[in-house]
């Protein structure tokens, strides 16, 4: 499944320890839909994928691939949603640039032209 979002948070990789003494590492990126009820949703990526996230900032807007599972513990489901796949879409820091550039710099109401 795919989603396009616009990036709320990153939180920090943690690691994990599974019952076969191995250690599982995942990070969370947290997106917030653009709807009339807006909702908050994390997709976790594990292992070698967290690398991915290295490049997104909050503000962004970006499109993740990734999967659902859910499993049964003490006879109640949890459901994860594993990405493995982001792409940038907009940039926070590019679109502030290009706002930059494309507003003429004003001093007293008149245009200063660049020279």
């Amino acid at each position: 499944m795919k989603i396009k979002e616009k990036v709320l948070e990153i939180l920090p990789m943690i690691s994990i320890n599974t019952k076969n003494e191995d250690i599982i590492y995942q990070r969370d990126l947290v997106v917030r839909t653009d709807k009339q009820y807006p909702k908050d949703i994390a997709l976790t990526f594990k292992g070698a994928n967290c690398k991915l996230l290295d490049a997104v900032q909050p503000g962004d807007t970006v499109e993740v691939t990734f999967d659902i599972s859910s499993r049964k513990v003490n006879d109640r489901y949890y459901t994860t949603l594993t990405a493995w796949k982001i792409n940038i879409v907009e940039s926070k820091s590019f679109a502030a640039t290009a706002a930059q550039n494309a507003a003429p710099a004003t001093e007293n109401g008149n245009v200063i032209h660049p020279q």
